[in-house]
């Protein structure tokens, strides 16, 4: 018969399976979004919004039955984030650089969906920026930091959980080659190293939207200029 602990990591792995299948589910409303007709678009928009409200609810729901409480960041936690997020930028500019040389892609496939996506109309540019920058962060977090190193693997020690959520993070993102493979690999190996080491998610939510912010602009100025 199954311990209680075992008991409790299985309902999380369970958890998170569900989680990841509908952060790919909540995406597609997106796709009809292209219609001329007022009303369907209002109609899917709405559809879309709610997609990601309730997996977010969800999300934060699963997690705080795993890790109850909050606690403000402190300098050292600031600190910290800062010098994550700096080593982000480094190794995403070096990789990048890497993937144009040697694989002759100028953007991860990621990215590329997205602009495709953002070529779509304004519409559709405004509710994935919103949905980008404002609630995929949180989602993510939860997902691939809370749930995935404090309710599945959270008896073993620093070191592998850390860096199965790098390895987990990069799977869900589209990616045609080692080095756009490594960019999402490392970024959320870095976020599951803060994350450990403050103890706090929102030290990594903070720090995910800033990136998106930073890649939706990006992106738009790419369409726009």
């Amino acid at each position: 018969m199954p311990q209680p602990q075992q008991r409790v990591s299985n309902q999380n792995w369970l958890w998170l399976i569900i989680l990841v299948i509908l952060t790919g589910v909540i995406q597609r409303p997106l796709l009809k979004l292209t219609t001329p007709d007022l009303g369907s678009r209002l109609l899917w928009s709405g559809v879309y919004l709610l997609g990601f409200g309730v997996t977010v609810g969800l999300a934060a729901w699963v997690y705080y039955r795993i890790r109850p409480g909050w606690s403000r960041l402190t300098t050292a936690d600031w600190g910290l984030m800062v010098k994550g997020y700096l080593f982000i930028l480094v190794v995403e500019q070096l990789l990048t650089w890497l993937n144009r040389v040697w694989f002759h892609q100028v953007s991860t496939a990621n990215n590329q969906a997205i602009a495709d996506l953002l070529q779509q109309g304004v519409w559709v540019q405004i509710l994935l920026s919103i949905t980008a920058i404002c609630v995929s962060p949180f989602i993510e977090e939860f997902i691939f930091r809370g749930i995935l190193i404090d309710g599945c693997f959270a008896g073993l020690s620093f070191w592998p959980p850390v860096i199965i959520s790098g390895i987990a993070f990069a799977l869900v993102h589209a990616n045609s080659t080692l080095a756009s493979w490594l960019i999402y690999a490392v970024m959320g190996g870095t976020f599951a190293y803060i994350y450990r080491r403050t103890g706090k998610l929102q030290s990594t939510i903070i720090l995910h939207g800033i990136n998106n912010l930073l890649a939706m602009g990006i992106l738009l100025w790419g369409l726009y200029r």
